[in-house]
C-alpha cells in the first residue's frame, strides 16, 4: 500500500471516528440541553429553528452526511473483491445525499425534511444490501454474510421498537447506532488480496 493510500485510510478512519463521537455527545447534548422526551419526538426536532443549539445539530447531520459518503465510497473504491461498483457508488452517494438534506432542511420545512429522512432511512440498508447482492459471486463468504446481516438489522430492529414508542428518536437512535457501527466495520476493513 503506498504512503499515499495510508494517509487517505487514516484520514478516513479518523474522520468516521470523530464524526460517529460527535452525533453521540451532541445528541447527548441535545437531549439533555433541550428537556425534549427522546420517547416522544424525532431526533430532527432537536433541529429546530426555536432550539438554542439547532444549528449545532443540523451542523453535525451535515458532518455526518459527509462523512458517510467519503467513507463508504473509499470502502467501495479500496475493496479488491467488489467487482460490481457502479450502482453501490450511486446508492451510497444518494445515501449521502439524502442525510445531507436532513442536516440543511429542518423539520419546519415538512416534506424536504421528512422525505429525505425517510428515503434515508430505507435507503441505507438497502444499499448495503443491494452491494452485497451484486457482488455475492466475488465476495467471500464471510464478507458477504456480514454486509447481509447489517442490511437485515440496519431497517429490522429499527423497525421492531417503532412501536414500542410514540416518537421515532428510540427507533432512529438504534438505526443510528446500527449504521455507525457498519461505518465503523467498514472505515477498519482491511483489504487483504486472496
Amino acid at each position: 500500500m503506498s504512503s499515499k493510500e495510508d494517509l487517505t485510510n487514516l484520514i478516513r478512519k479518523t474522520q468516521t471516528i470523530v464524526s460517529i463521537l460527535l452525533f453521540f455527545i451532541i445528541s447527548l447534548f441535545c437531549w439533555k440541553t433541550t428537556g425534549l422526551e427522546v420517547k416522544e419526538i424525532q431526533i430532527s426536532h432537536w433541529g429546530a429553528k426555536d432550539m438554542t443549539y439547532s444549528w449545532l445539530w443540523n451542523g453535525v447531520i451535515i458532518l455526518l452526511s459527509i462523512s458517510i459518503l467519503f467513507n463508504n465510497i473509499l470502502f467501495i473504491k479500496q475493496h479488491h473483491r467488489l467487482k460490481n461498483k457502479t450502482i453501490p457508488y450511486i446508492l451510497f452517494s444518494f445515501v449521502g445525499l439524502n442525510l445531507f438534506l436532513v442536516g440543511v432542511f429542518n423539520i419546519e420545512y415538512g416534506i424536504l425534511h421528512d422525505l429525505p429522512a425517510w428515503v434515508y432511512f430505507f435507503s441505507y440498508p438497502l444499499s448495503v444490501f443491494i452491494m452485497a447482492y451484486l457482488n455475492r459471486g466475488s465476495l467471500l463468504y464471510r464478507e458477504w454474510f456480514t454486509h447481509l446481516i447489517f442490511s437485515i438489522v440496519m431497517i429490522v430492529l429499527p423497525i421492531s421498537v417503532m412501536s414500542l414508542f410514540e416518537g421515532l428518536a428510540i427507533p432512529e437512535i438504534v438505526h443510528s447506532s446500527i449504521v455507525s457501527l457498519w461505518n465503523i466495520h467498514t472505515a477498519f476493513k482491511r483489504f487483504d488480496i486472496i
